[in-house]
């Protein structure tokens, strides 16, 4: 009942007596008060005495009586013994006081209104023994066509009331339910949002990451903890324009960053930010940051703010650090021994009789694995430098390829195995013509170990409008995809020359990498045509800046994938 609604409470019960029987008491009591002023003598008529006992009767029975207890349906009572109430009051005083019969309109109201459609034949039924009561009285039936209008026009009226009451009341029955489902819908929509928030920044402040979102204005949204650690190193706040710190510095640790070319105004001015590496607070707390940015957009394309995420790498940086040094160092200190080592083998060379064939033999050996040992320790030296510089001048690209072919082709013919060079031009092209030479010989040596023996090792060569392409393809065992994406990093050595124990430290391909990007330029991997392995490096036709871009396709049509 919205609003008789019976609560399981005494308050309940108390709210339900003063919403629909303290109404009807308070009009009772108007009526008793007019008939003791104008006409006190009929106060003393049995129906009036009995109507006032029934109305103070159901009162006590609305108020005391622990309805909540039973069901609510059976408090039509109380409105049934009001309606018998108003029946004496009119029947006796109708012709002193007409109004009397608007009690009747408190309890039917309750009826129509609090009670299922079934309760409205108490209404009418009330109704019409209000307008019957009289003519049981003088036990005498309507005898005019004016008197059984009398008799039937308020039930009539009562009934047509009670049906619009009864829809209204349905109707706000059912706003009200609806109201109640969506305040419970929003009140749970509440309760998962603040949820989901404590989820978001419950996770973001777990996170080694410092993650700040603006929104399309520049203004601070989010930031969880390590972004406010990392913003108060570099000296200053995320909230705060401009967003930038004095103690920044570039990726070599030395060159201050300007405010303007820091992260988040970089970020915030729409660059998209990617793998942007700085140093941040005092120099003897320095932390090393990788750091991304991008712009959020709707599904409608409208800017929704920026996203700024920075990784604390410095364990990582330091890592590398000490590798580098340690690479550096151990190179040092073996080229020092082998350089005497070399030395002394010269002197002992020509010491050694040109008859004696097993000293010349044991000679010979040792002289070549001294060649190995200095090739390996240059691979290390090599590994250890931090950067390439490259010195471009104008060649032949033909005769720097044939060159790095004829350097690696008495390794090809010890395992029966050719070198073919495909593609040979007279063109011209800027390189440096040692970095690249080593980096071909480099890839071709490589070929030549993975391949099967008695196998034919192709490098060819294409200069277009879109770069100078080179590739070198094999018909060994290939790489799997998982492969490709570790063949450039520095030690990696692949499954399969673990298990076949190919000789290498791993890191002759990065020094391959590492030379064509200082060119400003691209290399990657993929399958060749025989399903071995095909290296592609893709220079610029004129040296720029160092750039990565899309996969290539190899001269003679080898789709070369992307992968490093």
């Amino acid at each position: 009942m919205p609003l008789f609604e019976l609560r399981r409470a005494r308050a309940g019960r108390i709210r339900v007596f003063v919403r629909a029987q303290l109404p009807f008491v308070i009009g009772t009591l108007i009526v008793i008060v007019a008939l003791v002023a104008g006409a006190p003598s009929s106060l003393s008529s049995p129906f009036v005495g009995a109507a006032v006992i029934l109305v103070i009767v159901a009162s006590m029975a609305g108020a005391l009586v622990p309805w909540e207890r039973l069901s609510p349906s059976w408090m039509i009572a109380i409105a049934v013994t009001d309606i018998v109430a108003v029946a004496l009051l009119r029947t006796e005083v109708v012709w002193l006081l007409p109004g009397v019969s608007m009690l009747a309109i408190f309890p039917i109201l309750w009826i129509a209104y609090g009670f299922p459609p079934v309760a409205f034949i108490a209404a009418v039924g009330g109704a019409a023994f209000m307008t019957s009561l009289p003519f049981i009285v003088r036990g005498s039936a309507p005898a005019t066509p004016l008197e059984w209008a009398n008799v039937l026009t308020l039930p009539g009226l009562i009934l047509a009331v009670a049906v619009v009451v009864n829809i209204a009341a349905q109707h706000l029955r059912r706003n009200g339910r609806r109201l109640r489902s969506s305040h419970e819908e929003r009140a749970h929509a509440l309760t998962q949002a603040h949820d989901n928030e404590l989820v978001l920044r419950t996770v973001l402040d777990t996170v080694r990451s410092g993650v700040a979102l603006y929104d399309d204005a520049g203004r601070l949204m989010l930031a969880n903890r390590t972004a406010e650690d990392l913003s108060r190193a570099m000296g200053f706040a995320l909230d705060v324009a401009p967003y930038a710190g004095d103690a920044v510095l570039a990726a070599d640790r030395v060159t201050p960053v300007p405010h303007h070319e820091q992260l988040i105004p970089r970020a915030l001015r729409g660059e998209r930010v990617s793998e942007a590496v700085e140093w941040v607070g005092p120099p003897t707390m320095q932390r090393a940051i990788l750091a991304d940015s991008d712009r959020v957009r709707r599904a409608d394309g409208t800017l929704l703010g920026t996203l700024v995420v920075a990784h604390d790498v410095t364990e990582m940086a330091d890592a590398a650090q000490i590798r580098h040094d340690f690479l550096r160092t151990v190179s040092h200190e073996l080229r020092t021994p082998l350089t005497s080592v070399t030395g002394y083998l010269d002197l002992l060379s020509e010491r050694v009789p040109s008859d004696d064939p097993a000293a010349t033999r044991y000679l010979s050996l040792v002289e070549r694995n001294v060649l190995v040992l200095t090739d390996r320790i240059n691979e290390l030296l090599a590994a250890a430098s931090t950067d390439t510089e490259v010195s471009p001048r104008p060649v032949t690209l033909s005769d720097l390829i044939a060159s790095a072919v004829r350097a690696v082709t008495p390794q090809a013919e010890r395992r029966g195995s050719s070198i073919q060079q495909i593609g040979a031009t007279d063109e011209r092209v800027v390189l440096d013509p040692v970095r690249i030479r080593q980096s071909l010989e480099e890839l071709l040596v490589n070929a030549v170990k993975f391949s099967p023996p008695a196998s034919a090792v192709v490098i060819g060569q294409r200069v277009d409008e879109t770069g100078i392409h080179i590739v070198v393809s094999d018909s060994g065992p290939g790489l799997t995809s998982l492969e490709r994406t570790r063949v450039f990093d520095p030690f990696y050595r692949t499954p399969y020359a673990l298990k076949h124990a190919i000789q290498g430290f791993g890191i002759g391909l990065s020094v391959v990498r590492n030379a064509v990007v200082a060119h400003g330029g691209r290399v990657r991997v993929g399958a060749s045509a025989s399903g071995g392995t095909a290296m592609a490096i893709v220079l610029p036709t004129a040296p720029h800046e160092r750039t990565l871009e899309a996969p290539v396709s190899s001269p003679g049509g080898t789709s070369v994938a992307t992968g490093e």
